[in-house]
């Protein structure tokens, strides 16, 4: 029997049992699907080996090239790429009614109402600058906020696709969009997850850059997760402080309760979304595909643990010459083999999770690595705009915490 969902299998006895192939699943019943599927997994394979991933990658994941990437390149305005866009813009300005519309256009997702109330609530407390209302706990609105910033319109970017990188963190994987950022060393930042780009996000999340790739959800809405965030600065604030915090936070309770949004921290809808989690991953927020339990089709376990992959990620990223990384690299190659197996078995999660933890590791030997395994998962599950932010993401990953790529 295969372990029960979202728990790791554990380690055999036999060190040559985590290379067998995995057990092949009873395939569905409508041969159609199953040839579309195994069709449509031979073109994506197809297309990757055709490509040169190492080159592709040679653009290390970090600040160090930035400049030499940029420098070259004739930056456009934010309104030119709007050009085919079906919005309206009158005296350099969007309207309230379009900034769906192009937050859809540049980002590749749809923001949910919350989004839209909170800059509604931050008018309130600094019309002047809506963006700051939260200074005085030390957070800012950015990412897609910025789409009401007077300047966004004459704003350049070296390309359309470099907004995909706007605002985003070194360890955001494409399910993570942030939209709250904290002035703190340890590079703390709020955003949505969502599962699938064209769903509602299920929660806020927050990560910490500057430590790790743990992303935490923090409460089903923003209002929640500033409720939260709020409350722990006011217990830390000092007499002088507190005064401003708790009005800041008053105001924020009443007019949550106003427009009846929930500060609840685990709600029913967040609780719900946790049952279909079919794996962690390093990241902790764990990935959700379809998933049939009769069948189990859907998801399999990685052929080796979480454990046993940090090692050889760890012997990958610390060997000293292309001798002493070549015995990890090809454990790692066999692991990825299997990996696809799983998915020409219509166990596409299984991809997808090997993608993130790769991603998650920060080891840039094997972002070529984590690109392959996340465009067959994205592929397959039919999650083009994920796909495209990986790409954009992975062709200039960056360490540093100003990650705001308008002039």
């Amino acid at each position: 029997m295969r372990t029960v969902i979202n728990k790791k299998r554990k380690q055999k006895d036999n060190a040559e049992s985590s290379t067998d192939s995995p057990k092949k699943k009873v395939q569905k019943t409508d041969d159609n699907v199953t040839d579309e599927n195994a069709s449509q997994i031979s073109n994506i394979k197809n297309k990757e080996e055709s490509k040169d991933h190492d080159e592709a990658m040679s653009n290390k994941s970090n600040s160090d090239n930035e400049k030499s990437v940029k420098d070259p390149i004739v930056k456009v305005t934010i309104a030119s790429l709007l050009k085919d866009c079906n919005v309206t813009i009158e005296n350099d300005e969007i309207l309230p009614a379009d900034v769906q519309t192009i937050i859809s256009h540049l980002f590749l997702i749809e923001m949910p109402t919350d989004f839209f109330q909170l800059y509604e609530f931050c008018k309130n407390i600094s019309e002047k600058d809506p963006l700051n209302a939260f200074k005085d706990v030390q957070l800012q609105l950015v990412g897609p906020y910025d789409v009401y910033r007077q300047t966004f319109l004459n704003s350049k970017v070296d390309n359309r696709k470099s907004l995909l990188r706007h605002w985003r963190y070194y360890y955001d994987p494409p399910e993570f969009q942030t939209i709250i950022k904290a002035n703190t060393k340890e590079g703390l930042h709020f955003g949505y997850w969502r599962d699938d780009p064209s769903e509602k996000p299920v929660f806020v999340a927050k990560n910490k850059a500057s430590i790790d790739c743990v992303i935490e959800p923090v409460a089903e809405n923003i209002f929640g997760t500033l409720h939260i965030y709020i409350g722990e600065k006011l217990k830390a604030a000092n007499p002088f402080e507190k005064i401003r915090i708790a009005q800041l936070h008053q105001k924020l309770k009443d007019y949550a309760k106003e427009k009846d949004i929930t500060l609840d921290k685990n709600t029913s809808n967040m609780r719900a979304r946790e049952k279909k989690v079919v794996t962690r991953t390093f990241h902790k927020a764990g990935i959700v595909v379809p998933y049939d339990k009769k069948t189990e089709l859907g998801y399999r376990d990685l052929a080796v643990t979480d454990n046993e992959l940090r090692k050889l990620l760890k012997q990958i990223e610390e060997a000293g010459t292309p001798e002493e990384k070549r015995k990890p690299l090809s454990k790692l190659e066999e692991v990825i083999r299997l990996a696809t197996i799983a998915a020409d078995e219509c166990d596409f999660g299984t991809c997808l999770e090997l993608g993130h933890d790769l991603f998650c590791s920060g080891v840039s030997s094997v972002q070529n690595k984590a690109l392959h395994m996340l465009s067959l998962a994205y592929n397959l599950l039919q999650r083009p705009q994920f796909l495209k932010i990986a790409q954009a993401h992975l062709e200039l990953r960056r360490k540093d915490q100003d990650l705001n790529v308008l002039y």
